[in-house]
């Protein structure tokens, strides 16, 4: 079983990467959106990184449609929309696949394996300080 000392300085390290990586991130979704119309392209609607509706354009000839048809495209150009700014989150977040679980098997044993309770004290210690270096939520 690996030292529990070492394996929580290696997932302290692993978190000081990620809170690297997510201070990088956060600016960058900040500034993403997506826009697209829908399949008429009569409505264009912008959403923001979370697919929040910023903007919405109406072409004259949308009006036509009448209130059921207008909310029909209002909708498919918002899901599109959505869409598009989803696969730009994806884009800028390729990679940072973290997995945090990753060799705390050594650690906290294998299922069914009870010889690491013995142990579950000092690992709620250490799990605590860590999580005060987590960074807050995203902006």
């Amino acid at each position: 079983m690996t030292d529990p000392t070492s394996a929580f300085d290696a997932l302290a390290g692993r978190i000081a990467d990620i809170e690297r990586r997510f201070a990088d991130l956060r600016d960058d979704l900040s500034e993403l959106s997506g826009t697209a119309a829908d399949e008429s392209g009569l409505v264009s609607a912008t959403v923001d990184a979370t697919g929040a509706l910023t903007g919405l354009t109406l072409a004259p000839a949308a009006l036509r449609a009448g209130t059921e048809g207008l909310a029909a495209l209002v909708l498919d150009a918002y899901q599109r929309a959505r869409a598009v700014a989803s696969e730009h989150v994806d884009e800028h977040t390729e990679g940072l696949d973290v997995t945090l679980g990753a060799g705390l098997g050594d650690l906290f044993g294998k299922p069914g394996d009870f010889s690491a309770l013995g142990r579950l004290e000092e690992t709620m210690a250490r799990l605590g300080r860590l999580d005060d270096r987590l960074p807050g939520a995203p902006a």
